[in-house]
């Protein structure tokens, strides 16, 4: 009986620990993605996007990525203001052919100029000021298109005179912008040598509150002499006086108003989304069971606070994007109540900027990407489980009833039926631990009630 007794209690202890080793990895955890991407955020210059970007089931990290497009075309500012200071000396007479002179070739490609600032952004404003003998307004600064194309037909028809007082001409320029204005452009088109003080000239082309191009025309063939006084005066093309200096030949009249000046005008004052802060707000559950760490950006700074990301972008122009990632690490030690439930990334994400034209605005993202911990108990392995289970106790009944004596050999007798596959590699969330214990509990009642039983029966044989 003590031989039987023995044999008895350690097969029901094996029993116990193959049961263990298989319901252990009974269940497995996997991360989806119930939302990959919010609804975004949009806005006059573009658009503000996040989604998940990234599911590693391995490591149990999900790749969040914020973007902010700039996508609107180039477009000057609203509030940039330009004045056309047009030289009217004797010399703009000069022809260019049968049909035009050097002076009708300016006006009318200052005309396409205008048009395309005018399509470009029809609240930028435009203004005349021609000079000769003395600088004088011929259109004070509009918007309107159809005014200052008027006036520029105007000053077309405008008798020339013969001096090339320049420095008058810059003054009343200057004198033409707004008190108010932001953006100034003098656009500077004359075809001669000053008649006044030199230098005049030369220092009021520096301002560094207004922006001024300087076009010569026509003395491409001007000798040494010649030459070195127009550097004086203005410099050259790669080291101007003024912000921006073309000396240029009368054929390249039209291109240079009406194309380059244009690009140039377009690129200097093109509207910027400035002073740009995103911040995105995590919900409890997921600043509780996951770690956050920012994994990349493209421009700008960022910082995680305790609750919300905070990223901050100088500038973006017309084309530009900015990129910013971060990683949420599923924690060791999370609340099993999050399994099997849809959760939000974020509570919302606010954009805060100036637009284009200087203005703040605040915009917000009330949705959100979404993931899902999808915890499930494999079917596979639990019928694995139940059929071990079942071979096993089949094993004790047949030992029990042969009552043999030979000693127990574990490697051909227990163990010749154990399960060889792999678990998977995460650990189970069976939330089956009271089952466990109640089925425990009920190996060893059972057990008891065998021993009792045979114990019993041995003594009524003696």
């Amino acid at each position: 009986m003590k031989k039987f007794s023995k044999k008895f209690i350690l097969i029901v202890l094996l029993n116990i620990i193959i049961f263990f080793s298989n319901i252990v990895f009974a269940s497995t955890l996997t991360i989806e993605q119930k939302k990959q991407e919010a609804t975004p955020i949009s806005i006059e210059e573009g658009n503000l996007s996040k989604k998940i970007t990234k599911v590693d089931q391995e490591n149990k990290e999900i790749t969040i990525q914020l973007k902010l497009n700039i996508t609107k075309d180039k477009t000057i500012r609203d509030d940039t203001e330009i004045i056309f200071l047009i030289d009217n000396s004797q010399s703009m007479q000069t022809k260019l052919g049968e049909n035009i002179t050097r002076k009708q070739k300016v006006v009318a490609s200052t005309k396409e100029l205008i048009n395309k600032i005018n399509k470009n952004n029809p609240n930028a404003k435009m203004g005349i000021v021609s000079f000769a003998v003395k600088g004088e307004s011929v259109q004070p600064l509009t918007n309107n298109s159809e005014e200052i194309l008027k006036s520029c037909e105007t000053f077309g028809n405008l008798t020339c005179q013969g001096a090339t007082n320049m420095v008058a001409g810059i003054t009343a320029a200057k004198q033409s912008f707004s008190a108010t204005a932001n953006d100034k452009v003098l656009i500077l088109l004359t075809d001669g040598i000053p008649t006044d003080d030199k230098n005049a000239v030369s220092q009021n082309l520096v301002d560094p509150n207004t922006y001024i191009i300087t076009t010569l025309v026509g003395l491409e063939s001007e000798s040494e002499s010649e030459k070195a006084i127009i550097e004086s005066i203005f410099g050259t093309e790669e080291n101007p006086v003024a912000d921006k200096f073309y000396n240029i030949s009368d054929k390249d009249i039209e291109t240079t108003i009406s194309n380059n000046i244009y690009g140039k005008i377009l690129n200097s004052f093109q509207g910027v989304v400035t002073n740009i802060e995103i911040k995105d707000y995590f919900p409890k559950e997921i600043i509780d069971n996951f770690d956050i760490e920012i994994k990349n950006k493209t421009k700008g700074q960022a910082n995680k606070d305790e609750n919300s990301i905070s990223w901050k972008i100088d500038e973006l122009k017309s084309g530009e994007n900015a990129v910013l990632e971060y990683v949420l690490k599923l924690k060791d030690g999370y609340d099993k109540n999050i399994e099997n439930k849809d959760l939000n990334t974020n509570e919302k994400v606010e954009l805060n900027y100036n637009d284009m034209n200087r203005k703040e605005n605040q915009k917000q993202m009330l949705d959100t990407p979404k993931i899902l911990l999808n915890v499930k108990e494999s079917d596979n392995k639990t019928t694995q489980v139940k059929n071990k289970n079942d071979n096993t106790n089949n094993n004790i009944n047949n030992n029990i009833n042969n009552n043999t004596e030979n000693k127990l050999n574990t490697d051909n007798t227990v163990l010749k039926g154990s399960d060889s596959t792999t678990a998977n590699k995460i650990l189970a969330n069976t939330g089956k631990e009271k089952s466990i214990i109640l089925l425990v509990l009920l190996i060893l009642i059972v057990t008891e009630t065998f021993f009792f039983v045979a114990n019993k029966k041995a003594n009524i044989k003696k």
